[in-house]
């Protein structure tokens, strides 16, 4: 990270703060506080906090402060939505090309993901969901879709009750097997239901 110029590390550092909640409920920050939280100078941390902005993370109010910017309800819809348009099409663009190295690619995840929910390893379980999810739009090779998709899974990915979290990613799991056999035997009107419910699974935890 320390190869990257300062405004990048400066961008990642307090994007991740965000990602990760460690803000809190105050949703406030400000450029005094960030510069001696990351020991930077002010332009790099003003140049990272632009294109926070420009991705409607945060939003910058001249003498007042750095805020947080939450998703509305609406919002959170609206995205869940959107990432069901974007994967729904990509998927539709790439299954006709899918060969059983791919299959085998996606298999691999899958059974990764059964061995990090016996461990109730969350946070690799969560890595390889991601990983399963772009591998369709990283075969379209779509850079736009990539983008679009990356932003709305940092904003609004369900994060279930811990309670009930290693139930909910097994579920989540069997899908992604289910969704893998559909493609490969070619069944390719019952892949898309099962994308859809997929994907408005965590549209109906979530709101």
């Amino acid at each position: 990270m320390k190869d990257k110029p300062l405004s990048q590390q400066a961008y990642t550092a307090i994007k991740h703060k965000i990602l990760s909640k460690q803000f809190g409920e105050e949703s406030y920050t400000s450029e005094n506080s960030l510069v001696e939280e990351l020991g930077m100078s002010r332009t790099p941390i003003r140049e990272a906090l632009y294109q926070l902005q420009n991705e409607g993370l945060v939003k910058i109010i001249p003498r007042k402060g750095v805020f947080i910017q939450k998703l509305s309800l609406k919002e959170t819809r609206d995205n869940y939505d959107l990432r069901l348009a974007i994967e729904s099409h990509a998927i539709k663009l790439v299954r006709d090309y899918l060969t059983e190295e791919h299959f085998a690619y996606l298999n691999a995840i899958i059974e990764k993901q059964k061995d990090l929910l016996a461990e109730n390893n969350y946070q690799g379980w969560v890595k390889e969901d991601e990983r399963f999810h772009r591998f369709f739009l990283e075969l379209l090779d779509n850079t736009v879709f990539l983008d679009l998709a990356d932003n709305i899974r940092q904003r609004v990915y369900f994060q279930p009750d811990p309670i009930y979290r290693n139930e909910y990613y097994c579920e989540s799991t069997r899908q992604h097997q289910l969704l893998v056999e559909q493609l490969q035997k070619k069944a390719f009107s019952q892949a898309e239901e099962t994308l859809t419910e997929h994907i408005l699974r965590g549209k109906r935890n979530y709101v």
